[in-house]
């Protein structure tokens, strides 16, 4: 298996959390490949010292991106996976690619299931994102195409190459000035809804754990989306759990967190002798967590979902058509 990994010193503690377990729950050949802005060596040290004959880790130069892409949210290095044809252009032997957030903790080895998925003719596999279509279409996507999460993705780059992503990936970035949902949202508008859909349970994200399904499909209204079943397994029996943020701030490292998988997490730090550094939820999401706190909850995810789904969209829009595209 072919892994990667970006990543900024902010990140250390969760890489370390998240490559462990990916070690631990692995029997299969692994290719990690680490991408880190801002490497001191006592940290490089301590991640090349978990390799030995059956895993390799290796160090990667940042690939060269466009100084049009300005985050809106999180690091510059989220970016660098739009990048990977240019990042693994002189690896011949690595057609396949699967690309890990350091926000991730694996659960059990049905991640290596992942490496042996028929991909059809898609060049990405990923889990698909809930997204409502007012949300959808700020990246001029139909109402049923489905989004993905590419926190984890699954990237036949052969196939990449043959659709000829790249070049329309350089024209959409030529034609913009802001980038709604950084990565994601420049991806998502690039497939088009054309990605093999995974099961949820190699990306469960925060939102599974928060809220029950009723509440969920309140909240973020999606068009088409993984049957009530399917979300209750794969919370129940996670391969990739996947600490998303959430005005909620259910992240292990956050202050208030109540995941349950915190201990499970924390532990791992222990275990690893890494150092917590706890982090506060920003003013906004604190203000939101407070306003959602006051009334009931059934009417909480009410109108939490109407900003979410309605109103949210109509500001992005807004900033997207100020800037021009």
């Amino acid at each position: 298996m072919n892994v990667l990994y970006t990543l900024d010193s902010g990140f250390k503690t969760q890489l370390v959390v998240s490559l462990n377990s990916l070690i631990r729950n692995t029997k299969k050949k692994l290719n990690v490949f680490i991408i880190f802005d801002n490497l001191d060596e006592e940290t490089r040290s301590y991640f090349m010292s978990l390799g030995n004959s059956r895993v390799k880790i290796k160090f990667l130069d940042a690939p060269k991106i466009s100084n049009k892409l300005i985050p809106d949210r999180g690091a510059i290095s989220q970016f660098y996976r739009l990048y990977l044809t240019k990042i693994f252009k002189g690896s011949s032997d690595i057609s396949k690619l699967l690309y890990l957030d350091c926000d991730t903790l694996i659960m059990n080895s049905s991640i290596e299931n992942i490496a042996n998925i028929e991909m059809d003719n898609d060049a990405i596999a990923a889990t698909i994102d809930p997204w409502s279509y007012q949300y959808k279409s700020i990246f001029k996507l139909e109402k049923d195409t489905d989004m993905f999460n590419d926190g984890i993705f699954f990237i036949n780059l052969e196939k990449w190459k043959e659709k000829n992503y790249d070049e329309k990936l350089e024209q959409l970035i030529k034609k913009r000035k802001h980038f709604i949902q950084a990565d994601q949202g420049i991806l998502n508008e690039l497939i088009h809804g054309k990605f093999k859909v995974l099961d949820p349970k190699f990306n469960v994200i925060s939102s599974y754990f928060e809220m029950n399904y009723e509440e969920l499909m309140c909240y973020r209204k999606p068009v088409s989306f993984y049957s009530k079943d399917q979300i209750k397994n794969a919370v129940k029996n996670p391969c990739i759990v996947h600490f998303t943020s959430t005005f909620l701030g259910n992240r292990p490292w956050q202050n208030g967190s109540n995941h349950p998988l915190k201990k499970t997490w924390v532990k791992d730090t222990k275990f690893y002798h890494v150092e917590i550094k706890k982090e506060k939820n920003g003013r906004k999401k604190q203000t939101l967590k407070k306003l959602f706190n006051i009334l009931p909850r059934d009417k909480s995810i009410y109108l939490f979902g109407l900003l979410q789904a309605y109103l949210r969209p109509i500001f992005l829009k807004i900033k997207l058509s100020l800037g021009g595209e």
